[in-house]
C-alpha cells in the first residue's frame, strides 16, 4: 500500500502493478525504457503517475515527433466524425468555440461544416501547418497555459482526449473557466474509468477520471456537471462530461465504486504483464508469426511483449496505408493471405474485434491466437 495521499481529495493511494518491468508506451505508439509506476484512489478512484513528472518531460512528448494524429489518416477522419456526430447530438451551437488540444484539426474542420454559424479556434502544441485558417476557423499552434493572452471569451470550450495527458487537471479548470463568456459552457471527451481498458497502459496519460474525480475539479472553480455519460455511443471506451456555470447539480454522477476500481486495475494490469508468457505457449514452437493489425494494439503489443514483438515477420492489415510505424514490414492482407498457410496469426486488434477477424482467417484456412479472454477492453 502507498503512503502518500491523493492530491485531489486526500484519499488513500494504491499502487498498481507494473505490465512491464522496464518499458512504457507513449500514446503515439513511442516507448520508453522506464516503468510505468500508477498509483489508483481509494476515496475519488482517480488514476495517477506515482511520481509525477516534470513539465519538460511532459512537453518532450508533444514535439514535432508526436504522430498520434498523423499516425493513421483514414482513422483521424473517421475519429473526428464519430466525435462530431457525438458533440452536434449532445451539445447546443454556440458563437464562438475554442477546441483544447485540437490535433490534426480535423474535428473542427468537420464542425466548421455543422456549425454554420459558429467561429472556430482551435490550439495544439502539434498542429500542422497544413491545417490552414479561414474565415470562421484558425488554428493556433501552442500549450494551452500560454494561451488567452488577448482577453477572448469562448461560448464553448472542449477538449477530446485531451485533460488526461494534462500535469495539473485544477489549473487546467481553472484556466479554462476563465475563458468562458457568462453563461457558456466547457465540455470534455476523455477515457471511461470503468471497466479499465488501454487508456491506463499510456505513460503520457497522466490521470485516468472518474467522474467523482472531475466533479470535485469543477467545483472548485464554480461550476458543476450539466451533462455525464459514461460510454459515449460509437466511441467505445470514452466518456462525456459538460459543465456549466451554476450552484447546483444538474446531473447524475455514474456509479464507480473506487474500492472495486481499484481491484479492477490492479487485475487489467497483471493480465497485460503476463500477456507475454501466456501468447509465446499459444503460438507454440512455431517458425513464423505475424500480426493481424498494425495499429494501436500491435504498437501496445511492440511495448509491453517485446519477446513476442522479437518473433513477428510482418504485419498484416486490409489497408497497409493505415498503419502505424511501427519498425516491422506492413503488407496488404489480399496480397499475402496465400503464403500464410504456415505461420500463426496473432489477431492484434481491438479486443471487441478480434473474434470476427479470427474466424474470418479460420475461414481462409490460417491458424490464429488471440487474447480477448485475457484483455478484455
Amino acid at each position: 500500500m502507498n503512503k502518500h495521499s491523493c492530491g485531489l481529495c486526500n484519499g488513500e493511494l494504491l499502487s498498481l502493478p507494473l505490465p512491464h518491468q522496464h518499458r512504457v508506451m507513449l500514446s503515439d505508439g513511442r516507448c520508453l525504457d522506464i516503468p510505468l509506476e500508477k498509483t489508483t484512489c481509494l476515496q475519488c478512484g482517480i488514476a495517477a503517475h506515482a511520481r509525477p513528472l516534470t513539465v519538460a518531460s511532459i512537453r518532450d512528448v508533444y514535439g514535432d515527433d508526436y504522430a498520434l494524429a498523423s499516425a493513421s489518416p483514414l482513422a483521424d477522419a473517421a475519429r473526428a466524425r464519430a466525435y462530431a456526430d457525438a458533440l452536434t447530438r449532445l451539445v447546443t451551437p454556440h458563437r464562438r468555440i475554442l477546441e483544447i488540444g485540437c490535433g490534426s484539426g480535423a474535428l473542427l474542420r468537420e464542425l466548421h461544416g455543422r456549425w454554420l454559424d459558429a467561429s472556430l479556434t482551435g490550439l495544439d502544441p502539434a498542429v500542422p501547418e497544413s491545417a490552414g485558417n479561414g474565415a470562421r476557423i484558425r488554428y493556433k499552434r501552442g500549450f494551452f497555459e500560454a494561451f488567452g493572452e488577448e482577453k477572448e471569451e469562448f461560448d464553448l470550450i472542449f477538449s477530446v482526449n485531451v485533460i488526461e495527458h494534462v500535469a495539473d487537471p485544477g489549473e487546467f479548470f481553472a484556466r479554462a473557466a476563465a475563458l468562458l463568456a457568462p453563461g457558456g459552457q466547457m465540455v470534455f471527451f476523455c477515457p471511461t474509468s470503468e471497466p479499465p481498458n488501454l487508456e491506463l497502459l499510456f505513460h503520457d496519460h497522466l490521470h485516468t477520471f472518474t467522474p467523482a474525480a472531475l466533479e470535485r475539479l469543477a467545483r472548485a472553480v464554480g461550476m458543476t456537471m450539466q451533462i455525464q455519460e459514461n460510454r459515449v455511443e460509437g466511441l467505445g471506451d470514452f466518456q462525456f462530461i459538460s459543465f456549466v456555470q451554476s450552484t447546483r447539480t444538474v446531473a447524475q454522477l455514474s456509479n464507480v465504486d473506487p474500492i472495486k476500481l481499484a481491484q479492477q486495475r490492479t487485475d487489467y494490469l497483471l493480465a497485460w504483464r503476463n500477456l507475454e508468457k501466456i501468447l509465446h505457449a499459444r503460438i507454440g514452437a512455431v517458425d513464423r508469426v505475424a500480426l493481424f493489425g498494425a495499429g494501436q494494439m500491435a504498437a501496445l503489443l511492440r511495448a509491453y511483449a517485446p519477446t513476442l514483438w522479437e518473433r513477428v515477420d510482418m504485419l498484416v492489415m486490409d489497408n497497409p496505408g493505415d498503419a502505424w510505424s511501427l519498425d516491422k514490414p506492413v503488407r496488404a492482407y489480399a496480397d499475402v493471405r496465400d503464403t500464410l498457410q504456415d505461420a500463426v496469426m496473432v489477431i492484434a486488434t481491438a479486443p471487441g474485434a478480434q473474434g470476427f477477424v479470427a474466424n474470418r482467417l479460420v475461414a481462409d484456412g490460417l491458424k490464429t491466437v488471440r487474447f480477448d479472454d485475457l484483455i478484455s477492453s
